[in-house]
């Protein structure tokens, strides 16, 4: 796998109550102190410093994991010492009590244990601003009749939404990636159906098609199936819901002809496959959201909005192929390779 190393210009670190440089004076302090090499890689902290490092708090999922150690690495070679620690909650779960000033559900004591306590989350916005306000995300998924745009919220909406629910956190700047699902389909099932694998295609394109179709969704987007008939009138042959891995494999041995699932999936690229996106909104669309205890907030350096921005879509597909499989890599050392590669971390000595 190639990459192109991006260039490198840390900004300095600050405080976020300090006052904001303008346009001007920023480009101006960036060419009086130059472009600095990126930062080492920093140990994992250990005794004393373990004792008062941050915790990234995070669930199970391995792409959830992965950016969890992007930021936790990040954050160590700022000099601001930093592990991730593995919760049974869910992320959304976690960053909802962390905004609520609760302690972690399965925490066993009373005290300030360091075993269950945590000062970040990185949740996806969706999970969490349903967890936040289950009653104001409800509204913000009621389809749109009259215009044909579906259920789901605006990435913006979802930001607004949660940070009028924070109370004892902050909400720092999204990633820039937006996780979106498509519509994928083989090369030959695009040609017989008349669609072109161009940037003009979106869902809409299949609908005409959709009766005579045998499409899968996936299992991880509630309510995919009605959303696909009620936002592009496309009502399957058959409809098969089941997780993405299984979807892939039905769609490349032609036992399904399309299937919804993630934009970011490796395997669209690896097999060629045609992508039809989701104009209308019909499926949940949603960022990675770093929610930091306020405790910590004004403390955190500006390398975590440096992060933010830098994991792009492109990234995103990148690390899920880097994290793919049985002989993947696991998720600190995805996360090492792609800081690396993208130039806000230098390579380590071991790599020779």
């Amino acid at each position: 796998m190639v990459f192109q190393r991006r260039g490198h210009c840390s900004p300095a670190r600050h405080s976020r109550s300090a006052p904001v440089l303008g346009a001007a004076a920023l480009t101006l302090a960036m060419l009086a102190s130059g472009c600095s090499e990126p930062p080492p890689p920093a140990p994992e902290p250990t005794g004393q410093q373990m004792e008062r490092a941050w915790r990234v708090a995070v669930g199970s999922d391995r792409l959830d994991r992965t950016v969890a150690e992007i930021y936790a690495q990040a954050l160590n070679s700022h000099e601001a010492p930093t592990v991730v620690v593995r919760q049974e909650d869910t992320a959304a779960e976690l960053a909802a009590a962390l905004a609520r000033g609760e302690r972690p559900a399965n925490a066993e004591t009373d005290g300030d244990d360091a075993d269950d306590r945590y000062e970040l989350v990185v949740s996806r916005t969706v999970g969490l601003a349903e967890e936040l306000d289950p009653e104001g995300y409800a509204e913000l998924t009621v389809p749109e009749g009259e215009t044909g745009v579906g259920p789901a919220a605006e990435p913006e909406e979802l930001t607004e939404l949660i940070e009028a629910q924070l109370e004892q956190a902050e909400l720092f700047d999204p990633t820039a990636a937006v996780l979106r699902s498509s519509l994928h389909l083989t090369s030959v099932t695009a040609e017989r159906a008349g669609i072109e694998d161009d940037d003009e295609e979106d869902l809409s394109a299949l609908s005409d098609e959709c009766a005579d179709l045998v499409v899968g969704v996936s299992s991880a987007v509630p309510g995919a199936g009605s959303a696909l008939e009620e936002t592009y009138d496309c009502t399957p042959e058959e409809l098969r819901s089941e997780n993405e891995s299984t979807l892939v494999e039905l769609l490349i041995t032609a036992e399904i002809d399309a299937a919804v699932f993630s934009a970011s999936h490796p395997s669209a690229l690896e097999h060629a496959l045609v992508s039809l996106p989701d104009a209308r909104s019909a499926f949940p669309q949603e960022q990675y959201a770093p929610v930091v205890s306020l405790r910590i907030a004004d403390d955190v350096p500006g390398v975590v909005e440096e992060v933010s921005q830098a994991l792009d879509d492109e990234a995103l597909v990148t690390l899920r192929r880097l994290i793919d499989g049985d002989d993947g890599l696991q998720p600190e050392d995805a996360a090492t390779y792609w800081l690396v590669e993208e130039g806000l971390l230098a390579e380590p000595d071991n790599w020779g």
